[in-house]
């Protein structure tokens, strides 16, 4: 007997914008595991899913993505609407809010071009929307690990351990890798256009509570995000992370410019002192052997040194404007009933 047909039509968003960096084996992973996954749940969606993949088209030839999925993921096109859609000069959240600004379903999913849902994600990050005073949710995502220096971040980054899913269902976070959002709602919310190079979905999520609507998490729907793809990308990236602290720091703690650099401080000794704790705590967690921890740690360091010369040289040198607060909405009724059942 055939399954009931209880899973909504939803969109998929893909940027291309992560691939251009990571080695070609993690999006491959990426796409052969999506594949996976929507064949899974294939006979039991009230329509084909709709799946974009959205390219700057100044900086990505569409044959590199159409070559990709013709060779990793063959069935994709007919298990799903496949699209590999062209923009001009859009980066990752302008990506992000593009795809969505076309969505047609009720419901829409953020997912990076390197990271590889797991089985269950689909199903599991769309049931919480059951509730309808859901707007978003979130999804667990762990950072994929291959040798030493992508042992060091699974341990040292912003994503928890496959092992620390409790751990990730208290944290009042959305990462837009790897995330669902009612689409009426996130195209009257998108991400807002910040002088930051990572952290409008923090930013997103603190005006969608000040405003009084609801989202929340779930450790069930999980993806392995790519790894950092070197030392020299790492260093651009402690770089920039420094500059979009300094500016968080602006916007949420301070606006003196001794105190921005006290939040670097804090926020440098705090990160250090905690990833050399999870290193020698947790290295067996990722396969990374006694002898290479000390390495590790230096590794640490660097990375978050770079990031502190970062937000300090923003503090003394950059200035802001505040941003305007978030208002409470007007009314606070749920939104209407959305097709959404749990099987």
């Amino acid at each position: 007997m055939a399954k009931k047909a209880t899973l909504p039509a939803v969109t998929i968003v893909i940027e291309w914008e992560n691939a251009i960096d990571v080695e070609d084996k993690w999006t491959s992973a990426a796409m052969a595991a999506l594949e996976r996954e929507i064949a899974q749940v294939a006979p039991r969606t009230v329509a084909k899913p709709r799946i974009m993949y959205l390219y700057n088209r100044d900086t990505v030839d569409p044959t590199v993505i159409e070559q990709a999925l013709a060779s990793t993921a063959p069935r994709l096109e007919q298990l799903a609407d496949l699209e590999v859609i062209p923009t001009d000069g859009l980066t990752y959240y302008k990506l992000k809010n593009y795809g969505i600004g076309r969505s047609k379903t009720e419901l829409s999913i953020m997912l990076d071009s390197d990271a590889a849902p797991q089985p269950g994600w689909l199903e599991n990050l769309i049931k919480p929307f059951a509730d309808p005073k859901i707007m978003a949710v979130g999804g667990f995502t762990v950072l994929g690990y291959d040798d030493l220096l992508s042992k060091t971040f699974a341990l040292s980054w912003i994503f928890d351990l496959r092992e620390e899913r409790t751990k990730t269902l208290k944290r009042e976070k959305i990462h837009a890798n790897n995330c669902a959002v009612r689409t009426d709602f996130f195209r009257a919310n998108p991400f807002p256009d910040l002088p930051a190079f990572k952290k409008q979905c923090g930013f997103w999520l603190r005006d969608l509570s000040a405003k009084g609507y609801d989202y929340t998490r779930t450790s069930d729907a999980m993806t392995v995000h790519a790894p950092h793809p070197g030392y020299k990308f790492l260093v651009w990236r402690a770089w920039t992370m420094g500059m979009d602290r300094d500016y968080q720091a602006f916007q949420t703690a301070t606006r003196s410019r001794i105190g921005r650099l006290g939040f670097a401080l804090k926020f440098f000794g705090g990160k250090v002192g905690k990833s050399w704790w999870r290193i020698w705590t947790k290295g067996k967690n990722v396969d990374l052997p006694v002898w290479q921890r000390p390495a590790a740690m230096g590794i640490v360091f660097g990375f978050y040194g770079i990031g502190l010369v970062g937000e300090i040289t923003s503090a003394l040198s950059r200035s802001f404007d505040p941003l305007p607060e978030a208002q409470p909405r007007q009314s606070l009724s749920p939104a209407p009933q959305e097709a959404v059942q749990s099987s």
